[in-house]
């Protein structure tokens, strides 16, 4: 189905998100704690009643920080996003991507080693034609370092279990459940040619000076960008965090579009 390409805002025509309309969207720099979604803290980091649950519990924290560019409800965002994910307007990736790259450097995340997206499933992958997260994570890599691209890995961290979509889900729990050993990360790289051992993009060429550790990859020590499209209770994005510390990562930050926001209880 073709859709006319206007402005979602103001309907100028031959574009999704006009300069005008993209310039009054606010970008957001006060963050709160990812797991009470109370307290207010720099980067969107736990804040440390939420650490001491953890340590409490003898468990590793899975994201170190979750950043949200926008309100959902903001310049239509909310529409940009459904003709995104649910039309298939692969192109609105430009501007949406341009929004989360500037809630990034706005709310000073540190430079990851490389970036990954979210991964679909892959008979979610063939409904919609792509992973929405995937292209934002490679507008992200070519903006966020002028001049230097960040390695994106979208095959590094594999959805293995197909799940019922998380937005037709409402409870807290009942989303954990549903995405339990959800995500895997492939085996550790050392073979010359193998398909996961590259990063891939949608356009850019592998090159040897964005390696990381090549030729193998080890996320021991590494600092990883999670990117998503919107965080609902935060359970697909915890739920991949804690997989990436399993496998090695120090720090694993998370920035995504919007959050919607429903009750939930660490």
């Amino acid at each position: 189905m073709l859709f006319p390409i206007s402005c979602v805002s103001c309907e100028e025509n031959d574009t999704w998100l006009c300069p005008d309309c993209f310039n009054k969207i606010e970008i957001l720099s006060s963050q709160v704690c990812p797991y009470c979604e109370k307290n207010i803290t720099d980067r969107g980091e736990t804040c440390p009643a939420c650490k001491n649950i953890f340590l409490g519990k003898n468990e590793a924290l899975p994201l170190d920080g979750l950043v949200s560019s926008t309100s959902y409800n903001a310049g239509n965002i909310s529409r940009l996003v459904h003709l995104f994910k649910y039309n298939f307007v692969s192109d609105i990736h430009f501007p949406l991507g341009k929004i989360l790259t500037a809630a990034i450097l706005k709310n000073n995340l540190p430079i990851p080693n490389l970036i990954i997206p979210v991964p679909l499933h892959p008979r979610r992958l063939r409904w919609r034609g792509f992973n929405q997260a995937e292209l934002l994570a490679n507008r992200v890599s070519e903006n966020l370092t002028p001049g230097f691209s960040i390695p994106v890995f979208p095959g590094l961290l594999i959805r293995q279990k197909y799940t019922a979509a998380q937005m037709k889900i409402k409870n807290y729990k009942e989303r954990q459940r549903n995405l339990k050993d959800a995500f895997t990360l492939v085996a550790p790289f050392s073979e010359e040619g193998h398909p996961m051992s590259k990063p891939r993009f949608l356009s850019l060429t592998w090159t040897s000076d964005v390696q990381v550790g090549a030729p193998s990859l080890s996320l021991e020590g590494k600092t990883v960008l999670l990117i998503d499209d919107i965080c609902t209770t935060g359970s697909t994005l915890f739920e991949c965090g804690k997989t990436l510390k399993q496998n090695g990562a120090k720090k694993v930050f998370a920035a995504v579009i919007a959050r919607q926001e429903i009750k939930k209880k660490i």
